[in-house]
């Protein structure tokens, strides 16, 4: 177990669930993945599983490394006031996807009452480590949770800030899509893959952990609408999240 190497990212992704309907898009993030190529890229290092305490000191962390692949290890978040943990393993044939949901299930059924504002986020995935460095619990970015329902799009990403004030959003894969501030609350969202670009309007809703968190609404050519929440506690999204985005009444 202690011989095993594990890959870690410098810029992680977030796999998570605030509430079990999040488990859905969770799926979807791992099903779209490529972790063999993830896992070639240049930039990954690979350390020794000694390195990562979040695994070897914990019993769900120690069943995840006696398990082979595909298996996942969930931990609560924030690590801070969500003292949950689990892990899921399933044989060769078992999909990946299945078996990340499955840990996210297990941590959150981990989670009572008294735990207000927890959610669960897979820290390990076979052999890819899912959280920084620096601080296995968080994500170098804020959450971000993003909808266009007409085009079938509901995805939990990452969100940090780039050179000239622009907004990356990513997740397992890479660049989802890029948020730019115009004048005033002017916004413009951009997808990576395609260039299909929104254009529509920001609501600040204050500061947390030291940035703004924001409610973001905008529209296509086609008049798809979109909704962008960025920088939400976990709590505010489990609360409000489903009215939040909603295409607002006022426009």
């Amino acid at each position: 177990m202690h011989l095993q190497r594990m890959a870690m990212l410098p810029s992680p992704p977030i796999v998570a669930a605030i509430e079990p309907d999040d488990l859905a898009i969770a799926h979807s993030i791992v099903a779209r993945a490529d972790l063999a190529r993830i896992t070639r890229r240049e930039s990954v290092r690979w350390v020794g599983v000694d390195a990562l305490p979040f695994l070897t000191g914990t019993e769900s962390g120690r069943r995840f490394l006696a398990a082979t692949a595909p298996r996942a290890f969930a931990r609560g978040m924030p690590r801070e006031s969500c003292p949950a943990s689990a892990m899921a393993a399933g044989t060769p044939e078992t999909a990946r996807a299945d078996v990340a949901v499955q840990a996210l299930r297990g941590c959150l059924a981990r989670l009572g009452p008294e735990h207000i504002g927890c959610g669960c986020r897979i820290v390990a995935l076979d052999h890819l480590v899912t959280v920084p460095w620096e601080d296995t619990a968080h994500a170098t970015g804020a959450s971000a949770r993003l909808r266009v329902a007409s085009l079938g799009i509901d995805l939990l990403l990452v969100a940090e800030q780039t050179a000239g004030g622009r907004t990356l959003l990513r997740d397992l894969r890479g660049p989802v899509a890029q948020l730019r501030h115009g004048e005033g609350d002017a916004v413009t969202v951009e997808f990576a893959s395609t260039g299909h670009r929104f254009e529509g309007r920001r609501i600040a809703v204050g500061f947390r952990r030291g940035r703004i968190a924001e409610r973001v609404y905008a529209t296509d050519a086609e008049g798809n609408c979109l909704s962008l929440l960025i920088g939400f506690e976990p709590g505010e999204l489990a609360a409000r999240a489903a009215a939040w985005l909603a295409w607002p009444s006022e426009g």
